[in-house]
């Protein structure tokens, strides 16, 4: 059966997709398999997930609270494309879009989950609209280990201070990383106790020069007392 896109004038179909067809989805610019809904001409290469045919018109979102955002088919500045506010990256096709603030998100970012649990953390990560985390601070990702700049979207855990960039989410860290960066802090460890170690020696070599001064004088003191002896006894005789 044949429906109709907004987006598009030609009619779609419903179909089933392989991913080693190397498809892209003409909504959110992903690599589209599964469930589809594609151009019913052979000239045409128009192709939707299900998932973007379903978007909804019209959205609410708590990243820009004041206004609604429109779905639109392509990005409306005459002919260029758009930055996604979410993630910073750049967009050709549909945009979550509000014309008052010039405010843009990628149908993907608008949709993505508000916590998300993975397996290398026990809390679960929060939606954050920003990596801001306080001044001379900067922000970074704990599965590659990259800078996240301020005005992105990351998902946090603020009680162990974890957090990853919005497509690291789903990455697994990479064992060597981690691997090195265990190394790494077993040698600052080191280095603090060396350090400590140092400052002990160096107390301690203090310590007995002060008590060689100490015996010295002593032993000055002793010999005046004995020196001072011997003088009364040869005026005694």
């Amino acid at each position: 059966m044949e429906v109709k896109h907004f987006s598009h004038e030609h009619p779609l179909c419903h179909a089933e997709v392989k991913e080693e067809d190397g498809f892209i989805c003409s909504g959110c610019e992903s690599g589209l398999s599964g469930s589809a809904y594609k151009r019913t001409f052979s000239y045409c290469d128009f192709l939707l997930h299900d998932s973007c045919f379903k978007l909804a018109p019209l959205i609410q979102h708590k990243s820009h609270p004041h206004h609604p955002l429109t779905l639109l088919p392509t990005p409306p500045y005459d002919g260029f494309g758009f930055t996604c506010e979410a993630c910073l990256y750049f967009g050709h096709a549909f945009v979550y879009h509000c014309a008052a603030c010039q405010f843009d998100l990628h149908v993907g970012c608008a949709s993505l989950s508000e916590t998300v649990k993975r397996d290398d953390h026990e809390h679960p990560l929060v939606l954050s609209f920003s990596a801001y985390i306080g001044e001379d601070k900067i922000f970074i990702c704990d599965v590659c280990h990259g800078e996240v700049p301020e005005s992105c979207w990351v998902y946090y855990c603020q009680g162990c201070d974890y957090g990853t960039h919005l497509d690291c989410i789903t990455t697994e860290a990479n064992p060597e990383e981690k691997e090195e960066e265990q190394e790494a802090e077993r040698d600052e460890e080191q280095e603090a106790e060396e350090e400590g170690t140092e400052y002990s020696v160096a107390e301690v070599e203090s310590r007995l020069k002060l008590l060689q001064l100490r015996m010295q004088l002593a032993q000055q003191n002793a010999q005046s007392i004995i020196d001072a002896g011997r003088m009364l006894s040869r005026l005694a005789g």
